[in-house]
């Protein structure tokens, strides 16, 4: 048996692919419907919904919200995808103002420390496919709170999918953006 250097096999082609069972987006829908970002092993994965972009921006974060609440769908979960948002987050949309939107968590939200870079890009990249979402700010009793981005620095500003981009399979990280155009 021959061993080959990682770094010499083109095109990604050792990452694994996405399964076939879960609700994949096509390579040309990938920044025309919202989407929920699941976990699969170490990456943040997008999972198209059945929302559409054309509801009001409200509406539609509410809904990616609860999606996320909710967790991923038996055949997501089938398909090796979890989350790492607890059903007890108790996320609730506080507000759109500008492009940015505050979303409040339950303060007793069980969470482990390892975990929370990952459920906080789940919100981010979920909420941010979302039309005219720019950012996210996480708050508790209406105050906000310090986030961790991936690389453990804590942040209590609003924060972008651009932040959490090294979440995404490295294939995906220069991508055009996920869920609903920008207008």
């Amino acid at each position: 048996m021959r061993e080959i250097d990682e770094s010499s096999v083109p095109y990604h082609l050792l990452e694994p692919s996405l399964p076939p069972s879960r609700a994949a987006l096509p390579e040309h829908q990938v920044g025309q419907v919202p989407v929920v970002f699941w976990l699969d092993d170490d990456h943040l994965v997008p999972e198209g919904t059945g929302d559409s972009c054309s509801v009001g921006a409200a509406e539609l974060i509410r809904a990616l919200l609860a999606a996320l609440a909710e967790g991923p769908s038996d055949e997501a979960r089938a398909a090796g995808e979890s989350s790492a948002i607890p059903p007890d987050s108790g996320l609730e949309l506080v507000g759109v103002e500008r492009g940015t939107v505050r979303v409040d968590i339950e303060p007793e939200t069980s969470l482990s420390a390892e975990r929370l870079p990952v459920a906080v890009g789940q919100v981010v990249l979920t909420v941010t496919s979302a039309p005219t979402v720019e950012s996210v700010v996480l708050v508790s009793d209406g105050e906000p709170i310090q986030v961790p981005l991936p690389d453990g620095v804590l942040t209590d500003g609003p924060v972008t999918a651009a932040d959490y981009a090294e979440l995404l399979p490295e294939r995906s990280r220069g991508a055009e953006g996920f869920g609903c155009p920008r207008s």
